[in-house]
């Protein structure tokens, strides 16, 4: 399986949207029908340079059963809906048309056409600035709701395919990866980058400035990253696939979150709250750790979960890290103080964990008497 294709299965399976960008003619589009043929899922593609605004909000038409005009779903949209989980929608040359970026932006975050949900996958291409058929890049908003990808084009893979047909170069599909398994890892990079963004809250957000296109740093960006390289992991993608996608959602900053991610060895979150004593002895080590602890309870909240989350930081306070805890303490207490106060029950507060939820507080106060 080349890199194209891996990108390809790991985004489906993280189920954000990829943009892949090359020249023409190298085989994007026919590697996203191999793709779609390999997996057995249903592929609805629609070409962009011909594309207008009404094609995606619907055409509006007088409905005799309500006495109204409505806006009427035009048919490669019922398709793509009666489709439903399995579908892909591939939206090709995507770049070529600058009417269509407002409606886009629906499309790709929310999976809503006009006013019409679907639940299937979202893929596109595009070609360079240089070489698109309008001159077009994606727009900073557009940008911002895809995964980059710029597309190898291999002789030896090309080559292949002709000869043989193009799911020849693909091999047999990976099995998908457990639900429970893919979660918990989205999670663990979730709770991974909460810890990177605290060490650097600079790079939260960063709109492109002296760049017109390309991906850029924002907290919907960085979530496509947590869910990507959760994925890549889930279905165990090399670091290739992991650093590509993380510099996809969110540009340079992605390859220095990708370098903090190699440099910790961090044991899963459910085998840390078992055993306390494999906390990391390194400072950042141990910080990214405990925020992925708190991005995993929080996540699925159990009571056992719950209470040794809470006794975690405990012991690292009492081992003279305070500094450490005071962030997982202010997002566990942010998540308890948002649940309905039936929930609040099932999720005791254990009587050490009382001086955190009272600093958290305290700091709080005094950033509103500052404001």
């Amino acid at each position: 399986m080349n890199t194209n294709t891996r990108m390809i299965l790991t985004a489906l399976t993280a189920r954000v949207p990829l943009y892949l960008e090359g020249a023409p003619g190298t085989g994007k589009t026919e590697t996203v029908k191999a793709v779609a043929r390999w997996l057995n899922r249903p592929l609805v593609t629609i070409i962009g340079a011909t594309r207008e605004r009404t094609d995606f909000g619907g055409w509006p038409r007088y409905d005799d059963l309500e006495g109204r005009v409505k806006l009427h779903p035009f048919p490669w949209v019922e398709e793509l809906v009666q489709a439903g989980e399995k579908a892909i929608l591939f939206i090709d040359e995507i770049n070529s048309n600058e009417e269509i970026f407002p409606v886009l932006l629906r499309v790709l975050s929310e999976r809503v056409i006009g006013d019409i949900p679907f639940e299937g996958d979202v893929l596109a291409a595009g070609n360079p600035e240089e070489l698109s058929v309008s001159g077009l890049v994606l727009p900073p908003p557009v940008a911002n709701r895809v995964v980059h990808y710029a597309w190898q084009a291999s002789p030896r893979e090309w080559a292949r395919g002709m000869l043989l047909g193009w799911e020849a170069t693909l091999g047999e599909p990976p099995p998908p990866p457990p639900p429970e398994r893919l979660e918990a890892e989205i999670r663990l990079v979730r709770g991974l980058v909460a810890s990177f963004i605290e060490r650097h809250p600079q790079l939260l957000l960063q709109p492109l400035k002296g760049k017109t296109h390309g991906p850029w740093p924002s907290p919907r960006s960085w979530d496509l990253l947590a869910r990507f390289v959760g994925a890549a992991r889930a279905l165990g993608m090399g670091e290739e696939v992991q650093a590509l996608g993380a510099q996809g959602a969110v540009g340079p900053a992605g390859y220095e979150f990708f370098q903090f991610l190699a440099r910790q060895d961090l044991p899963h979150p459910e085998e840390l709250l078992k055993d306390f004593r494999l906390l990391p002895q390194r400072e950042d080590a141990a910080f990214a750790s405990l925020m992925a602890v708190v991005s995993h309870v929080t996540a699925d909240p159990t009571p056992e979960a719950w209470i040794r989350a809470w006794e975690l930081l405990i012991r690292v306070r009492e081992e003279g890290r305070p500094d450490l805890v005071v962030p997982p303490a202010r997002l566990l207490t942010s998540y308890y103080r948002s649940l309905p106060f039936g929930e609040k029950r099932k999720l005791p507060i254990p009587p050490g964990a009382m001086g955190f939820i009272d600093l958290v507080e305290r700091m709080e106060a005094m950033v509103r008497k500052e404001e």
